[in-house]
């Protein structure tokens, strides 16, 4: 029966894994490129220096 030889390539083409890798990796960089043109578009702030810190005080002792 050819409907159930799932091997055949009537059901998947030698060229099927190919296409579907490259279609993939098309995505994939369509994605980056997007994503990479957008993150550039953020800018950030510079961050005020912080004030020194106190020196640490010590425990006090509990009983």
């Amino acid at each position: 029966m050819v409907l159930l030889d799932l091997g055949s390539d009537w059901v998947t083409p030698s060229w099927l894994p190919l296409a579907l890798a490259v279609l993939l990796l098309a995505v994939i960089g369509f994605l980056y490129w997007s994503m990479r043109r957008n993150l550039n578009k953020i800018s950030v702030p510079p961050r005020a220096p912080s004030p020194p810190s106190s020196p640490p005080t010590p425990p006090t002792p509990t009983h």
